[in-house]
């Protein structure tokens, strides 16, 4: 039987897929001393990249030396030749690695695209590009300057910008116009945009956006005035016959308020208590009333059919009018995207450059163009194969680029390779899509060359938290009410999920979940709880590199790694080290926010907000006592509550070189007795002595100049004998011997902790047939019933898949012990926690101030 060509692995965390697919390079590799050159291995980061590289090295290494036993015997039979040939060949492969490394392909799959790029980019400057620019939070500030220095006073860009200025406004949200055009710009670099940009190139903006809200306000009045009109008469009704609101049912938010609104132009849609007045009397009026046949024959002979006709309307139109309702709130939004659209080409037009962010799409124009050995000539090298690592991370762009590739490939009958886990697709915020992997690529590629396989094995974890896994996520989609949810979610993990126990993982392994019941201390709750389990873990005999810490955000991160920092230097029966690049961003740092608060002080002594953190700061972090209404304190008063010398040199503090001024400052507010925020002032201090070295030193040129060199990280000494503070993001394709998770209680429906809001592009046409073009809406976890309630709905279920995906990364990581806290369920299933105590609530013993789950042990 001939041997498929294009291979899948399906497979589960800790099921040894960086395993299979570096297998697999070496199989390939053995047929002759260079074929190396002839495959490409790709997978989403540098670092696994070099894993990777490392790995197949060790693994060609071991080969050679016929240590390997299984693999050589396994290759041997492949190719037909004797164990020595083999462990010959591995020997060979590895000397030639090692000589001619430029043609070791293991790559990112960024890296291979501008690869291809580059070696067009002779041909691309006959269109006027001469350089690919990388930096794309240059190029954002600089159309955002471009974009506010055109508008002019009166035009019409400048009214769209006030009008969205007042919406963010009315949103109670804190507004900075310039970060905020930021923000919206990165929208116009993601893959999302990308896809229906063409359908944007070129518009009249004015045009569509005066257009639109003419149709906008029409349609919401309309269906006002038609409303309202049939409830007036209809209200009308029920006041001429001598009946009043608290006559009927429920009052004023039964039926009889619903019609008063109504009758008012208030437009909501009707509820449970409405829709029942269709079928039953009793829904219409009290159970004990004087005039009960009066009101029924009212209801019979006038009310009944008037409401219907009001339903009517409201199941004909009402999601036409929410739908206008929706769109109203982003017109000027679409407008100013637009018009930072067209800036962006106007950049790259009059800088001659390609943006980092169109590489795929532009590998697509010529990759669809050219024929595919051509590419390859014009790359230097020729690839006969291709293997892709974590290809569940696969944007759509990026397979486009890959399929013809792979076809070419395998019409010359060469084998190709993927692995991936769409249970681990986490990164759907940047462009991935784990439908290529789950079928797309099935029904897009030829069948009869394909050969799907699933690893069963689960080599990392012991027996109890391998079944603690297998028995969550195999019945987690049974835990929503909405079934619709439900299904979607068990898409995912209903598949291929149960994992198989190898024996040496037998009876090893402990699980402890604790769900603290209190909910104003939870932040408390989770450090205490980490700080506990880190001893525990230690008094067991492990050291502080064999337990990582796992969290949702840096926010998470940072709140740990101080409480670390004080307790190394209070304890030192415990290691408490730790290495993050997560939570060590100094310009997070309280005490480095406290100080840009008193730099912006000092240059507006009017600045109520500056002084607001300044006396925060202090009265919290340094005198540790309750925080303050700041409301309630002018800003002479809020003075005093900060120390006499301050108040009383201020001025004087003020014009000091910005060094010195860093001195004075940590000396008056006692900054050097806050131990865990010592680190951080530490460093920027360095940083102030750096900008000293170059600069005046004065507070205007210091802060101009921190606003683009604020990205510093923390530099602690690496150790190898320290804890792991990391990200769920970033510990995907990590293992620890012990995890704690101090944070397990992330929403569901959205992204809410502290990430950027998602932008959905709808299609208007169905709005209206003149608009037929794509148009940004903010998803929202509470949405209106409208015409885009479908994509509306899908996105929900993807957000729920999202961050189930992240509680399924976070929970395989551990090898021996793990450890999660959350906080004890509502009733409704609205975080990761919810979804965690309702999955245990039948195992989970009462502990006072917590409920906890344990099984196994240490």
């Amino acid at each position: 039987v001939r041997k498929k060509p294009f291979i899948i692995y399906k497979s589960s965390a800790g099921s040894g897929k960086t395993y299979t697919l570096s297998k697999n390079y070496i199989r390939l590799a053995l047929k002759n001393p260079g074929y190396f050159k002839r495959i490409l291995a790709v997978t989403f980061t540098n670092k696994a990249a070099e894993q990777m590289k490392s790995r197949i090295l060790e693994m060609v290494h071991a080969i050679s030396m016929g240590e390997e036993k299984e693999l050589i015997i396994e290759f041997s039979k492949f190719y037909k030749v004797s164990l020595e040939e083999v462990m010959s060949r591995a020997k060979k492969l590895e000397s030639n690695i090692l000589h001619n490394y430029s043609y070791f392909s293991i790559t990112t799959i960024d890296t291979f695209f501008y690869s291809i790029i580059q070696a067009f980019i002779r041909d691309l400057k006959f269109r006027g590009v001469y350089k690919i620019e990388i930096d794309q939070k240059l190029v954002i500030n600089e159309v955002v300057e471009n974009f506010l220095s055109s508008i002019k006073k009166g035009s019409d860009l400048s009214r769209w910008l006030i009008e969205f200025s007042r919406e963010k406004l009315r949103e109670e949200k804190d507004f900075m116009i310039v970060q905020e055009l930021k923000n919206m710009t990165k929208n116009l670099f993601e893959e999302n945009y990308k896809k229906v940009s063409r359908d944007l190139v070129n518009r009249d903006y004015k045009d569509h956006v005066k257009k639109l809200r003419s149709h906008i306000y029409k349609t919401r009045k309309k269906f006002q005035k038609d409303v309202s009109n049939r409830s007036e008469l209809l209200y009308n009704d029920i006041i001429s016959s001598g009946f009043v609101i608290e006559d009927f049912k429920f009052k004023k938010t039964g039926i009889a308020g619903f019609i008063y609104n109504s009758s008012r132009g208030i437009i909501k849609e009707p509820g449970v208590r409405v829709l029942q007045c269709i079928d039953s009397l009793d829904a219409w009026r009290k159970k004990t009333f004087d005039r009960k046949d009066e009101l029924d024959i009212l209801i019979k002979t006038k009310l009944l059919g008037s409401l219907e006709e009001i339903l009517s309307l409201y199941q004909s139109d009402y999601k036409y009018y929410s739908t206008a309702c929706e769109l109203s709130s982003y017109v000027y939004s679409f407008g100013i995207l637009g018009e930072l659209s067209k800036k962006i080409i106007e950049y790259r037009d009059v800088n001659e450059v390609i943006l980092i962010s169109d590489l795929s799409e532009l590998l697509n124009e010529i990759i669809k163009d050219e024929n595919i050995p051509f590419v390859f000539e014009k790359v230097g090298n020729t690839f006969n194969n291709f293997l892709i690592d974590e290809f569940q991370d696969t944007s759509n762009f990026q397979w486009e680029n890959f399929k013809p590739l792979i076809r070419e490939s395998l019409s010359s009958g060469d084998e190709n390779l993927i692995v991936g886990d769409i249970k681990q697709s986490i990164y759907r915020w940047r462009g991935s899509d784990s439908s290529i992997m789950e079928h797309n690529v099935e029904l897009e590629m030829n069948r009869d060359e394909l050969s799907v396989n699933h690893l069963k094995n689960n080599w990392r974890s012991g027996e109890v938290i391998v079944n603690f896994n297998n028995t969550l996520f195999s019945t987690i989609s049974d835990s929503f009410s909405d079934e619709k949810i439900g299904e979607y979610v068990g898409q995912v993990f209903n598949r291929n999920l149960f994992q198989e126990i190898i024996p040496e993982k037998k009876n090893i392994g402990y699980v402890e979940i604790q769900f603290s019941k209190q909910e104003r201390f939870l932040s408390q709750s989770a450090i205490d709880f980490t700080v506990g389990n880190i001893k525990k873990i230690q008094d067991a005999g492990y050291s502080a590199g064999d337990i990582g810490i796992i969290v949702r955000d840096k926010n998470e991160a940072r709140v740990i790694a101080e409480e670390l920092i004080r307790k190394s230097l209070e304890e030192n029966e415990y290691n408490f080290n730790h290495v993050s690049a997560d939570a060590l961003d100094i310009k997070s740092a309280p005490v480095v926010r406290f100080f840009i608060s008193v730099f912006n002080y000092f240059l507006n002594k009017k600045d109520r907000l500056a002084l607001s953190e300044i006396v925060h700061f202090y009265v919290s972090r340094v005198l540790k006592k309750c925080e303050i209404d700041h409301f309630a304190f002018s800003n002479e008063n809020k003075l005093t509550l900060l120390p006499k010398e301050f108040k009383e040199n201020r001025n004087i503090i003020s014009r000091l070189p910005i060094y010195e001024l860093s001195e004075t400052i940590i000396r008056i507010f006692k900054l050097n007795t806050l131990i865990n925020q010592i680190p951080y002032l530490q460093s920027f201090q360095d940083l102030i002595f750096d900008f000293k070295r170059n600069n005046n030193g004065d507070i205007i040129t210091f802060l101009r100049w921190w606003r683009d060199n604020n990205s510093k990280k923390l530099q602690l000494t690496e150790q190898k004998n320290a804890i792991r503070l990391i990200t769920i993001h970033k510990s995907k394709g990590l293992e620890f011997n012990h995890v704690i998770i101090p944070f397990c209680d992330w929403n569901l429906d959205d992204n809410s902790k502290g990430f950027k809001e998602k932008i959905l592009w709808l299609n208007l046409k169905k709005f209206h047939p003149d608009f037929d073009f794509p148009y940004p809406i903010k998803y929202k976890s509470k949405h209106p019933k409208s015409i885009f309630s479908d994509v509306y709905d899908l996105e929900k279920k993807k957000a729920y898949v999202d961050n189930i995906n992240l509680l399924y990364v976070a929970f395989t990581r551990p090898k021996i012990g793990f450890f999660v806290h959350a906080k004890k369920s509502g009733d409704n299933i609205k975080n990761v926690s919810d979804l965690l105590y309702t999955n245990l609530s039948k195992k989970i013993n009462d502990k006072g101030d917590y409920d906890i789950y344990m099984d196994g042990s240490l």
